[in-house]
């Protein structure tokens, strides 16, 4: 399998080749997620429909919670696709790409061609970074960029020479703009950890540093400033308190987890190559803690201290989501790669029992997701409540069979001693298994999504005249996406009938359990109906037209 591309260029051609086929069919087929793609698609559209590229915005009122890098490029995207989900999800798909790419040149490197081309794969396939790539926020921009400055100081370290202070901060800015102060603090404190690792933390005390903050706040003050001078520094306060300090050291949004949270979160979100952890840290130890120093040695250090970093900061965070250690993903890929890279080439004897283990997880990885999908269509028990079911998704079982597939073809070529070939049916099951999740499963859930469906049972005309719209006791933020206009957030009963009862036009949505009460006395008639995959019950648009 490798030595038909047994060349850069070559590698690089699969990798897009692979990256293509996993994140780019059906990339804009489902509508947008809630909340935050609906969050983020909208903030880029008023920003491109009002012509100001520096405050935020979302149903036209200040948004404070991210910086602008993934809006800017959301409207780039938006001028050359036009407004629609592809668009809006287009920049975290090519920052994938940025990503996949700089892996396999670190991979390189530091374990060898075939380990680069490996650990590619292995990222471009797990489950968590096919998510970022398909997501319309800046988890991916903010992976790309820690991964290029991670790999620019590494290319410095190894040449011995100054460190590259000036590339990293520049780079470091960038991902300061795409989600903030992660991007500069986080990537700082790997190399210091890494460096003091080594026992070179003397490298650090070099003039030259200056450089590398001064070209930081060239590529990130500019539009802080600016936003902060526009906002009274409102925004400002609202960003770095609320959504960096407030997350730290409160639970937001009811996103809490135990101290193994993200233990977890690694397990499932690097599926389905989770399963040769153990190789991977059986290596990754041996060789981190040898005597004898050398490239590769120092390369698992490197990487182990970034995992490291990443996962115990935000395991001391208080706020707690799957997506915040994507940076690491990389990183786990690299290990991951090296490892099965050395088995292959009988460079790294494993106990006899690893990966036979691992063979067997794989394929229960198949069947524990052919047995998800079958519980969540209602099919299997223990089944879930029938407002809760998602019928569709019973006929994508079969996915499931892909993992079991590879994992019996690579147990056969095993028992023939053929690792290559081994290792070619593994990488084309997982693959194969996460493109086809990737590309029907959004698609088969989309149905049972209701803004979309909903607003486009809206007259036609409504931008161009002057109609009221409104959400009681229901709203998602990607029904402003999809109205393209302001939504007007109702609480209270009172309220929404006099909004119903003036002299325009006016469209509200509301559970269908409250449009049942309501609609005594109501003049207004029901539009359409749909269910809400959020909710879990029907949502309906009544008019007053």
């Amino acid at each position: 399998m490798l030595q038909r591309f047994d060349h850069r260029g070559g590698h690089l051609s699969l990798l897009c080749l692979v990256w293509a086929i996993v994140c780019l069919p059906n990339l804009g087929a489902p509508s947008l997620w809630d909340v935050d793609e609906g969050n983020n698609s909208e903030a880029a559209y008023e920003m491109r429909e009002s012509g100001m590229f520096i405050v935020p915005t979302f149903d036209y009122e200040m948004r404070v919670d991210k910086p602008a890098l993934l809006y800017w490029l959301q409207v780039a995207a938006y001028s050359q696709f036009g407004v629609n989900e592809f668009s809006a999800r287009l920049p975290s798909a090519l920052a994938a790409l940025c990503a996949i790419f700089l892996t396999y040149e670190l991979g390189r490197r530091t374990f060898g061609s075939a380990a680069g081309l490996i650990s590619g794969l292995i990222l471009t396939s797990a489950a968590l970074f096919c998510a970022s790539a398909r997501f319309a926020n800046p988890d991916a921009l903010l992976d790309a960029f820690t991964l290029l400055t991670l790999f620019v100081f590494w290319r410095g370290y190894r040449a011995n020479g100054p460190l590259p202070f000036a590339s990293a901060g520049a780079i470091s800015g960038l991902g300061m703009l795409a989600k903030g102060p992660v991007g500069l603090v986080l990537p700082c404190a790997v190399s210091i950890l890494f460096l003091a690792w080594q026992r070179q933390l003397w490298r650090l005390f070099d003039r030259r540093l200056i450089w590398g903050v001064l070209t930081f706040i060239l590529v990130a003050a500019p539009w802080y400033t600016w936003v902060g001078i526009e906002t009274k520094g409102e925004w400002l306060a609202g960003f770095f308190w609320k959504h960096n300090v407030g997350r730290a050291l409160s639970v937001m949004e009811n996103h809490r987890g135990l101290f193994f949270y993200y233990a977890i979160v690694i397990l499932v979100g690097f599926a389905p190559w989770s399963v040769f952890f153990a190789p991977a840290t059986w290596n990754a130890l041996t060789d981190a803690r040898a005597a004898a120093g050398g490239r590769e040695r120092d390369a698992v250090r490197f990487l182990v201290c970034w995992i490291l970093v990443y996962v115990a900061f935000f395991t001391l965070v208080q706020t707690k989501l799957p997506n915040y250690i994507l940076p690491i993903y990389p990183a786990v890929a690299l290990l991951t790669g090296r490892a099965i890279d050395r088995w292959r080439a009988g460079l790294a004897p494993l106990p006899a029992w690893m990966m036979p283990v691992s063979l067997t997880c794989l394929g229960l990885v198949g069947i524990g997701v052919s047995a998800g999908l079958l519980i969540a269509a209602g099919i299997l028990p223990p089944s879930v409540p029938t407002h809760r079911q998602l019928p569709a998704l019973g006929t994508l079982a079969v996915i499931g069979t892909l993992p079991v597939l590879a994992a019996i073809s690579g147990a056969l070529f095993l028992r023939r001693d053929s690792r290559n070939a081994a290792l070619g049916a593994i990488v084309c099951g997982c693959v194969l298994f996460t493109a086809a999740l990737a590309t029907f499963g959004p698609v088969a859930v989309d149905r049972y999504k209701a803004p979309k469906a909903l607003s486009a049972a809206l007259p036609g005309d409504e931008v161009s005249r002057d109609v009221r719209i409104g959400a009681y006791e229901y709203f998602q933020p990607s029904l402003v996406f999809y109205c393209h206009r302001e939504v007007t957030r109702i609480s209270k009963e009172a309220d929404a009938r006099l909004f119903l009862q003036g002299p325009l036009p006016a469209y509200l949505f509301l559970p269908a359990d409250v449009w049942e009460s309501f609609r005594t006395g109501s003049p207004a008639r029901e539009v359409a109906r749909h269910h809400d995959l959020y909710d879990g019950c029907d949502i309906v648009l009544i008019t007053n037209e």
